[in-house]
């Protein structure tokens, strides 16, 4: 074998005897193909005999595709770096092509002669070999050695491979033993050195060694034996939402986490990816197993305790994992594997806190609808006096929305306690001067929610502050809720917001009235729930989906997201708004004007204030729902995509709203109309145009005129601010053209004196004044007309009647000669200037 090997040194001694010469006989050659096949399965010290034979045989053995197998064999499964012995440092392939002729055999001598010494001692010695002899003292270099002859067994170079290799096993596997031992017992009086020279042992020798070094290393620590503070059912005991003993458990695993990054980093090499192992482990048989048995106690107290749970196991995980992300440590885990030990945690319990989540929200969202619905049945009555100026209306909703505004920019962990406790943006202060000389000012912390009902005692007691000045939000504690399933969420989180607002009690019990005021079907306390109830949900998720989870989890999430949302414009729409306006609408239906209205006040109609009020409530809605879009929820959703759901959602929310507004726009204007033309008819007094003789007349418009007048003001300025500017100049345009024709048709059923024409002329220049403020282009003319109609009744001259009728350009085209004619007749001496009047409109000329 060795003349094979290194053919410089074969002596003539040891060539073996000539042979006996034979008689030549003609036989024919095997291939070369052939013999090579041969060649490659017989043992190595074969080889060189063969290699004797004759000079083609010697040629065949030398060749590289014989030993590139026998290479191969050694290096396929080395880990023990047997390539860096080599000369090019190479591992060599089956049939590498590209190489010298010769190399492969001299990459074989080499490990051939390092390595058979030790192999071949191994026959009849097990402890005892030579390895263990030269080599027991230094366990890394052991461990090589040993990795090496196991790879050099593979190549299968003796007869007796089989044995020798069971002997290399048995002196592995003791030598595995002993080193797990001694790192065991270095483990135990952390003797890092110690450690690290036997994991570099462990190591060397085989990766099968190298995962039960791990798996000691693991195992040994006690948080996976002995962790006192794993105890689930320590939580909720003090309180309901009492996660104190949670938090503790995570700063032990926190601080365990922090100390073996140190220990692992002087231990273990970093390609061993000891310390993410070692969290890995740590997370799934310790933390998995406390939350959940913790998520399932949380379960069983309250759905919603289990949601805020699952909160903040979140945020403790999730802080644990950033620490051991940041960089501070000797040894860190990146950000996506970071993530992805996150989401292995989380995906056992996902699916079903997603649906959860969805469930709770819908399920609180009915609460509060059902809880209003029961409510709104027992509110105050219709009281006139009980309503908002137009002043105090638009100055509420412009700062209600500012503070709306406010509350939802401020960071979530501040407000979450305060869900529906934002007090009246109208927190007036008294400051005259004599209340300053006479009172002194005492400090008040507001005690109220934006809901908390004014009784009746107190809001009788009322009285509105001289100066409504706007003082700032008042975020302030809450008192125990109605709803007893926002509790929960109002005590889970931080201490609730203090209010600093110096206002006067009795200005925060205005402001509160001005909100109630405002509401008879339309709740902006309710709807101020459900967002904070849609927030608090979406918060919640959101925390998952910042993460950014991998494939198809990170999908539900935010579809879960998406459909929160969704079912609050759905809660918002169909079940609050749409019912809200279908009980107004209602009421508009079955109203009759009738005398006691107009003893009353004339210019009041209540289903009519209650629909242009709620009108005002629904605009504030939809501003609070698009801010809550802008400012929460457009951060995860592309408000361009017009097929996302969320967007879908949010315009049949909007399209609802409108649909309710201008099918009661509609009813509106035909009771407004009814209650002028009952006006009109019950107040209009025969003498009004037709006075006595003896009458002078103070040519003040008339009683009627004022309070049709008054009638249209009062209820159309309601609506001024409560919708766009083409809504309104159509609602506007309607009312101001639906008028003309009633009053049209009531003045032609009237007698007018020539006296009575000066009085006539003034009350057709106060509606023509009216007609005017609605800035209404196509309706003014309609008054024009019939302000210039009214100088027939104060003509004498019946031919100068007559020019005036024919004068068709004073009636802006809008009249017929026939309603001129009808309008003249009303004049009381119609009868004797009949004749001349209509002289020429019954001639007949024949041409």
């Amino acid at each position: 074998m060795t003349s094979l090997l290194d053919e410089d040194d074969l002596s003539a001694n040891d060539t073996p005897a000539p042979l006996e010469p034979v008689a030549s006989q003609q036989q024919k050659h095997l291939p070369q193909h052939i013999l090579r096949r041969i060649f490659k399965l017989l043992p190595v010290p074969s080889l060189p005999h063969v290699a004797l034979a004759s000079r083609d045989f010697k040629s065949l053995v030398y060749e590289d595709a014989i030993w590139n197998p026998l290479l191969y064999d050694i290096l396929k499964n080395d880990s023990s770096n047997l390539s860096d012995m080599l000369e090019h440092g190479d591992t060599v392939p089956k049939d590498n092509h590209g190489q010298q002729e010769g190399v492969a055999r001299l990459q074989f001598k080499r490990l051939y002669e390092y390595l058979m010494p030790y192999y071949i001692d191994l026959r009849h010695k097990h402890r005892e070999s030579r390895v263990l002899l030269e080599y027991g003292q230094e366990p890394v270099k052991c461990g090589e050695l040993l990795s090496r002859l196991v790879s050099f067994g593979n190549c299968h170079a003796v007869d007796d491979w089989k044995e020798i290799n069971d002997s290399l096993d048995a002196v592995c596997q003791y030598f595995e033993t002993a080193s797990l031992q001694e790192f065991e017992i270095a483990y135990d009086v952390t003797s890092t050195a110690e450690m690290k020279t036997f994991a570099d042992a462990l190591i060397a020798l085989s990766p099968v060694s190298s995962a039960l070094c791990q798996q000691t290393f693991i195992q040994k620590h006690p948080i996976f034996s002995n962790n006192d503070n794993a105890k689930p059912e320590d939580n909720f005991k003090t309180s309901r939402n009492d996660l104190e003993p949670f938090k503790g458990f995570m700063a032990d695993i926190k601080d365990a986490f922090v100390e073996q990054s140190h220990v692992i980093a002087k231990v273990f090499p970093e390609e061993m990816d000891m310390f993410y192992l070692f969290v890995d482990r740590a997370l799934e048989d310790v933390v998995s197993e406390y939350v959940s048995s913790l998520l399932a106690a949380a379960h069983e107290r309250d759905q919603l305790l289990y949601l805020n749970t699952m909160s903040t196991v979140l945020t403790s995980v999730r802080d644990t994992i950033n620490a051991l992300t940041g960089g501070d440590l000797p040894i860190n885990i990146d950000r996506e594997r970071g993530i992805n030990l996150l989401y292995k945690l989380f995906i056992p319990f996902l699916d079903d806190y997603l649906s959860e989540e969805q469930l709770c929200v819908k399920t609180k969202s009915q609460e509060l609808i059902d809880e209003w619905n029961l409510s709104s049945g027992v509110r105050r009555g219709d009281d006139p006096t009980s309503r908002l100026s137009n002043q105090s209306r638009e100055t509420f909703k412009r700062n209600y929305l500012m503070a709306f505004k406010k509350v939802m920019t401020v960071p979530v962990d501040l407000v979450s306690s305060a869900a529906t406790t934002i007090a009246s943006p109208i927190l007036s202060t008294l400051r005259s001067s004599e209340d300053t000389t006479t009172t002194t000012t005492t400090t008040t912390k507001s005690p109220s929610s934006l809901g908390s009902p004014v009784s009746e005692e107190s809001s009788s007691q009322i009285t509105p502050p001289r100066t409504p000045e706007v003082t700032p939000i008042t975020v302030s504690s809450p008192p125990p809720p109605k709803n007893k399933s926002l509790l929960l969420s109002r005590q889970s989180s931080h201490q609730s917001l203090r209010s600093q607002d110096t206002a006067r009690s009795a200005d925060l019990k205005w402001a509160m009235h001005e909100l109630d005021m405002m509401q008879d079907f339309l709740s902006l306390d309710t709807v101020l729930q459900l967002i904070h109830l849609n927030k608090d949900a979406e918060r919640r998720v959101e925390q998952f989906l910042n993460i950014g989870f991998p494939g198809r989890m990170q999908n539900e999430i935010q579809k879960a997201y998406e459909q929160i949302f969704v079912q609050l414009a759905r809660f918002l729409g169909n079940q609050h708004i749409k019912p809200a306006f279908d009980r107004a609408i209602e009421h508009l239906d079955s109203y009759t004007p009738d005398m006691d209205s107009l003893e009353q006040s004339p210019g009041d109609v209540p289903p009519l204030t209650e629909f242009f009020e709620m009108v005002h409530i629904g605009d504030v809605i939809q501003q609070m729902v698009q801010l809550y879009y802008d400012e929460r929820i457009s951060k995860h959703v592309d408000k361009f995509d017009f097929l996302n759901d969320v967007n879908k959602e949010k315009k049949v929310f909007e399209r609802t709203l409108d649909d309710c507004v201008a099918c009661g726009m509609d009813q509106s204007i035909q009771v407004l109309l009814a209650q002028v033309e009952y006006i009109l008819v019950h107040e209009q007094k025969p003498e009004d145009y037709n006075p006595r003789g003896d009458v002078l007349t103070d040519l003040k418009p008339t009683k009627a005129c004022r309070d049709t007048i008054e009638c249209l003001r009062s209820n159309t300025a309601i609506l001024r601010g409560a919708a766009e500017k083409s809504t309104m100049d159509l609602f506007f345009n309607e009312i101001g053209r639906r008028f003309a024709e009633i009053l049209y048709k009531h003045l032609k059923t009237v007698t007018v004196s020539e006296q009575g024409g000066f009085q006539y002329i003034s009350d057709m220049n106060a509606y023509n004044d009216f007609a005017v403020s609605l800035r209404q282009k196509s309706v003014t003319p309609y008054f024009s007309a019939l302000k210039a109609l009214a100088n027939i009744y104060i003509i004498s001259s019946a031919p100068d009647i007559k020019n005036m009728i024919h004068d068709m350009e004073r009636y802006h085209g809008l009249l017929k000669v026939e309603d001129l004619l009808e309008f003249a007749a009303c004049r009381s001496d119609w009868p004797a200037i009949k004749r001349v009047v209509m002289r020429d409109m019954t001639d007949c000329s024949i041409m």
